[in-house]
């Protein structure tokens, strides 16, 4: 997710490349679908909102806002997204993933993570220590670990289930230089959207500022513990990705697109097969997967115009064509 990376004169520059395409939608097995819908956070008053979670088992998505780290609760029912968990001075979220009951979100610049119980939107778990980075996306494995992305220091952040259930504990850096090396011109945002292949012991991640992706594999026998690979593919300025259907998706920023990447069978190369935009979409940072639609967080950190909103693509609108 792009946090405040979006207030340099930089990022708004490539924020202002956007362009647009006629939309199409179809009718498919996953639904009638017959637009795209916006969902407006009530009050929208907790600053910029970054991260999108999804949750199958209450059918609930939650986002939440840099300004203070309040967290909104809505449904794809209901176009009002009303604040769920309070905020407080100095926190922030960023990354959010919703398993196994619990919402995980990556505090970005406040230095921790935290751990909600979604039945009751208690806080369970907390994590300090990372360090004076950005902790900006996050994504739990089959197994229960939590890999976060710093996007200021060049490290791979794991909390283990165990520390989860325990409700704290340390967090392990994995170190990503020299394979990947960080830059902080003309931004200093680097690694930010994750994603876990299989069981987790494959993860991809994306450099925002350079448009690479890479693959990086979790091997005990390798030094620090992982292998890492740059993903062979045309740049994706991306922040937060997506897997659905094989495909790894990611919203870019320039230009401002749903960007669809076809990977190979060992996640060395990949293809870009389709990049989609709408009107309706306003800087986004993020996007969760929510039964028929692709949900993006408008953050517009270029305009910051209030209500900020959320936009349903519906998912259809990307595979109408297979």
């Amino acid at each position: 997710m792009k946090s405040i990376k979006t207030l340099t004169a930089a990022s708004v520059l490539l924020a202002a490349l956007a362009t647009a395409q006629e939309p199409r939608y179809a009718i498919t097995g996953l639904g009638a679908v017959d637009g795209p819908r916006i969902y407006t956070l009530d009050p929208s008053t907790h600053g910029n909102p970054e991260g999108i979670a999804y949750d199958t088992s209450t059918g609930a998505f939650f986002v939440g806002a840099t300004g203070d780290g309040a967290i909104y609760r809505g449904t794809l029912d209901d176009p009002s997204v009303t604040e769920f968990i309070p905020g407080a001075p100095g926190k922030e979220a960023a990354g959010m993933k919703a398993f196994r009951g619990k919402l995980y979100v990556a505090g970005g610049f406040s230095g921790t993570v935290s751990v909600y119980d979604i039945a009751t939107g208690q806080l369970v778990a907390s994590f300090a220590g990372f360090g004076a980075g950005m902790l900006n996306d996050l994504v739990v494995t089959r197994n229960g670990d939590v890999f976060i992305t710093d996007s200021f220091l060049p490290t791979l952040w794991r909390i283990t289930a165990a520390q989860v259930a325990a409700g704290g504990g340390a967090p392990e850096g994995v170190p990503l230089d020299p394979e990947i090396e960080y830059l902080f011109d003309p931004f200093p945002f680097n690694l930010n959207g994750i994603v876990a292949l299989n069981s987790g012991r494959r993860l991809i991640v994306v450099q925002s500022n350079t448009g690479k992706l890479f693959r990086i594999d979790l091997d005990e026998d390798a030094p620090y513990g992982r292998r890492i690979h740059q993903i062979a593919v045309e740049p994706v300025f991306g922040d937060g990705l997506l897997l659905d259907q094989g495909r790894l998706i990611a919203v870019e920023f320039a230009p401002v697109a749903l960007t669809f990447v076809k990977l190979d069978a060992t996640a060395e190369s990949g293809t870009v097969v389709e990049r989609r935009t709408d009107p309706t979409l306003r800087d986004p940072s993020t996007v969760a997967l929510a039964r028929y639609f692709y949900l993006l967080v408008n953050a517009d950190f270029s305009t910051s115009t209030t209500p900020f909103t959320v936009t349903g693509l519906p998912r259809n609108y990307y595979y109408d064509d297979e």
